[in-house]
C-alpha cells in the first residue's frame, strides 16, 4: 500500500509542472513572418488567436468594424524598402496594421502609430486605406495566421488566414514613389506685386478627411509637412482684414460650415502654432465641390480687381478674397 502511494505521489509531482505550464501558456502566443525581396525585407510581428470553438467573421470579430488584426499588442508592418501594398505607396518604415472586415471584402489600414495595444487605434494616423480580397479557404485554420511569400524577384503577397477566410494583399518594391504629400505652389499678380502660396498636397487614401484626419474646431496646419506659407508682395486686405506686406504662415481652424485662416508671422521652419504671432483672422465661406478634390488643393484665382483665395479638399472649398490695399497710410 506504501508502495502504490509513494507511486502516484511521484506522479502526481511528476504531472504538476506539465499541467501548470499547459495553464500558463499563452492564448495568443506572439509570431512573426518575414520576406526578402531584392535588398527590402518586409516582416509582420503579430499575435495568433485560436478558435477554441468559437464563431470568428461575424462574431469574435465583428463585420465592418476596425480589428487589431490579431490579439493583445497591435500587429506591426517593417518594410526597409519603399512598396506598393495592395497598389498603394507605403514608404519604408515601421507601421501598425489593421483590417474592416467585411461579408464582400476587407479593408486594409496602414497607421502610422507603433509600439501601442491592439485597443488604441486612431484613425487620425492612418497613412493608407485599401480594400483587399477576401477568399475561402479549403478547409478551416484553428490559428490566426499571417503568411509573407516571394512571388518574383521584387514582389510578394501578404496573407492573412482565420477560420474560412483568406485575405490576399499583393506588394512590390517600389523604387519610383510617389511623395505622400508632394510640394506645390501658387502665384499670382495682385496690384501689381507677386501673391503666393506654397505648401504641401496630402491625398485621401481612402481616409476620412473631416472631423477625422482634419480634426474640427482645432487649429490645422492647412496642408502637411512644413508649414503652409504666404507671401505678399504688398500690402493687401485680405477677407477685409489687413496684411502688410511679408511672408507668413498660414493655419485654418474648420468648423463645420465655416472655417477660419489664421494668417500668422512666424517665421516658415519655426516651431509650432503660437496665437501670440497672429497677425489676423479671417472667416471664410464653405463652398460643395464639384466631384472630388484629392489631393489637398490651394487655388489664387482672380476675381474682379482681386484674387479668390481657396482651399479644398474631398467635398469642399473654404474660400476668401484677396485685394489691394488702397487705404491712406
Amino acid at each position: 500500500m506504501r508502495r502504490t502511494t509513494a507511486v502516484l505521489a511521484a506522479a502526481v509531482l511528476c504531472a504538476w509542472p506539465l499541467a501548470a505550464q499547459q495553464e500558463t501558456r499563452p492564448l495568443s502566443p506572439r509570431d512573426s513572418a518575414l520576406v526578402q525581396i531584392d535588398t527590402a525585407a518586409v516582416s509582420v510581428q503579430y499575435s495568433r488567436p485560436s478558435m477554441r470553438g468559437r464563431k470568428i467573421f461575424g462574431g469574435l470579430v465583428p463585420w465592418n468594424q476596425v480589428w487589431r488584426t490579431g490579439a493583445n499588442e497591435a500587429t506591426h508592418l517593417r518594410t526597409t524598402g519603399d512598396l506598393l501594398l495592395g497598389g498603394v505607396p507605403v514608404p519604408r518604415g515601421t507601421y501598425t496594421l489593421w483590417t474592416i472586415p467585411r461579408p464582400e471584402g476587407w479593408v486594409v489600414i496602414v497607421n502610422r502609430q507603433t509600439g501601442i495595444w491592439g485597443t488604441r487605434y486612431d484613425s487620425r494616423f492612418d497613412l493608407v486605406r485599401f480594400e483587399a480580397r477576401a477568399e475561402s479557404t479549403p478547409s478551416p485554420v484553428e490559428t490566426f495566421t499571417v503568411a509573407l511569400d516571394k512571388t518574383g524577384p521584387s514582389s510578394g503577397v501578404l496573407r492573412l488566414f482565420w477560420e474560412n477566410t483568406a485575405v490576399v494583399v499583393p506588394f512590390e518594391r517600389n523604387d519610383r514613389i510617389r511623395p505622400l504629400s508632394p510640394l506645390d505652389s501658387v502665384d499670382v499678380r495682385l496690384g501689381g506685386q507677386r501673391l503666393a502660396v506654397h505648401y504641401s498636397r496630402p491625398y485621401k487614401r481612402g481616409r476620412t478627411i473631416w472631423g477625422n484626419i482634419v480634426p474640427m474646431d482645432s487649429v490645422w496646419r492647412t496642408g502637411a509637412n512644413a508649414a503652409t506659407v504666404l507671401t505678399a508682395g504688398a500690402d493687401i486686405l485680405l477677407g477685409g482684414k489687413p496684411v502688410p506686406r511679408g511672408v507668413y504662415t498660414l493655419y485654418t481652424i474648420p468648423s463645420g460650415d465655416t472655417c477660419t485662416l489664421i494668417v500668422s508671422g512666424k517665421a516658415p521652419g519655426q516651431a509650432s502654432y503660437d496665437p501670440a504671432q497672429d497677425v489676423v483672422r479671417v472667416p471664410m465661406r464653405r463652398e460643395p465641390a464639384d466631384g472630388v478634390v484629392d489631393p489637398f488643393t490651394i487655388g489664387l484665382e482672380p476675381s474682379g480687381g482681386g484674387v479668390k483665395l481657396r482651399f479644398g479638399w474631398d467635398d469642399r472649398w473654404y474660400t476668401t478674397v484677396a485685394t489691394p490695399d488702397k487705404r491712406k497710410k
